[in-house]
């Protein structure tokens, strides 16, 4: 390329060149007069003067262009400068943010307030320095404001809603949270807050429409928004019964048991209404379909319940039935144990213990055992031996979130530390992430995590 222009710049000095010696050789006479004025000269000195006047001219334009946009490009040059300085604070001060240090990310926020004329940028390191520095006043004045910026509006309401959930008015966040909605109905994050939230304030219903919205946007999968559905009907069912109405909440419950049959609260609320209206065939069958997908002790309870068996030997073949859907289950084991030890057949029931605790018993099979060889031998020594081992012993199965971790006593649809919905299973400790004792103190929480952990019992 730098060679092109060497031979265009040689080629046009050159033609140059020949054009001046060609007028060399011929000078010819240029005689002009004008209102008694006489120029007598020759072509090339003519030429070489109109090239002057020519360049003159461009040279008096480009100084008079410059003497009239001098005050306009000064002024643009200092906006410019403050834009620059003004995004420098802003990076510094989201540095400061991601470094957690909150006072120094208010002064740069401050400082960028000042030079930047971009209140949507300037606001959300104002909310989150704010944030920082644990002034909740200061961090909702900022998220409110942005509510006026149509594109900061959803971020405002994000963080408006985090406020919110912290302070603890759930009423505030469900508001804040429907309007979220209105303004982005496909996102994921706006859809789990919404129906959690719904869920822990128990509106059923409108639960149930943003769960059908979030499946039809696809933000939902059709298998998961099934058993929600479920667990939804579950509670309309409950809440059909508290008022009276036991053919609608039986209805509720058998619809919830065609969608999730595998989980165990929905089999449970269906026996459990079968039973109270009298019809304990469809109980029993109800409860074998449920214990062939997840045994539960719960389960077996109804089932004996079901069975109106109150002899100790006959309640062991009713369980025996029970258990023959799911043999090898550890919950089959431990029910025929419980059956057997009520009946006082101990060599029976030591025998489905062993089968159920193999060789590392967890703390229910050790306090069984020390109960059967209480009541079977009365030996201390072997009482003693057996609850010392539970003490150390792996933790049973319990209702554990698999959100937040957290141990529950019985089956809850909301979980009463992180608030999520659907998200109790009966599982061992360490399935699903740490494990929170009973009573932890709640974590506050937006994502909520209910339709992304929707499987098991």
């Amino acid at each position: 390329m730098t060679m092109l222009r060497t031979l265009i710049w040689f080629a046009v000095a050159a033609v140059a060149m020949l054009g001046a010696v060609w007028l060399a050789e011929r000078p010819g006479n240029v005689i002009v007069e004008w209102r008694g004025w006489r120029l007598d000269t020759s072509v090339g000195v003519l030429l070489v003067g109109v090239v002057f006047l020519i360049l003159l001219g461009v040279a008096l334009w480009l100084l008079y262009r410059w003497i009239v946009g001098a005050p306009g490009a000064f002024l643009e040059g200092w906006g410019e400068s403050r834009r620059r300085r003004g995004y420098r604070e802003l990076t510094q001060g989201l540095a400061a943010v991601a470094a957690g240090d909150g006072a120094e990310a208010q002064r740069h926020a401050r400082k960028a307030e000042q030079l930047l004329s971009e209140p949507a940028l300037t606001l959300l390191l104002s909310a989150q320095a704010a944030q920082l520095n644990g002034d909740r006043d200061g961090a909702n004045r900022a998220f409110k404001a942005m509510l006026e910026d149509e594109q900061m509006a959803f971020l405002g309401l994000r963080g408006l809603i985090a406020q919110s959930l912290r302070d603890g008015n759930q009423a505030q966040a469900l508001d804040y949270a429907e309007r979220a909605f209105a303004l982005k109905p496909q996102t994921p994050w706006v859809v789990h807050s919404l129906f959690d939230m719904q869920a822990q304030l128990r509106q059923w219903h409108a639960a149930q429409d943003t769960l059908d919205a979030g499946m039809r946007r696809k933000v939902v999968s059709a298998d998961r928004g099934r058993t929600l559905r479920a667990l939804l009907l579950v509670e309309r069912s409950r809440a059909a019964e508290h008022d009276g109405h036991d053919a609608d909440a039986l209805g509720l419950a058998r619809e919830a048991f065609g969608l999730a049959p595998e989980r165990i609260a929905v089999t449970s609320r269906l026996a459990a209404l079968q039973i109270k209206a009298g019809d304990r065939k469809r109980a029993t069958k109800t409860l074998e379909r449920g214990w062939t997908l997840a045994p539960h002790p719960d389960l077996a309870a109804l089932y004996l319940e079901a069975s109106g068996e109150s002899d100790p030997l006959k309640r062991v073949s009713v369980m025996q039935r029970l258990a023959a859907r799911k043999p090898d289950d550890m919950e089959s084991h431990l029910a025929l144990a419980q059956a057997t030890l009520e009946a006082g057949l101990w060599g029976e029931a030591r025998r489905h213990l062993e089968a159920a605790g193999g060789s590392n018993p967890p703390v229910r099979v050790c306090r069984m055992m020390a109960e059967l060889e209480e009541r079977a031998a009365a030996d201390p020594a072997k009482v003693r031996d057996w609850l010392a081992r539970a003490a150390e012993a792996p933790a049973d199965k319990a209702w554990r979130c698999t959100a937040c971790g957290a141990h529950h006593e019985a089956w809850h649809s909301v979980c009463e530390s992180c608030g999520a919905f659907g998200t109790l299973h009966w599982r061992a400790p360490g399935t699903y992430g740490q494990i929170l004792p009973p009573g932890s103190a709640p974590r506050p929480a937006i994502g909520m995590t209910a339709m992304n952990t929707v499987s098991g019992g």
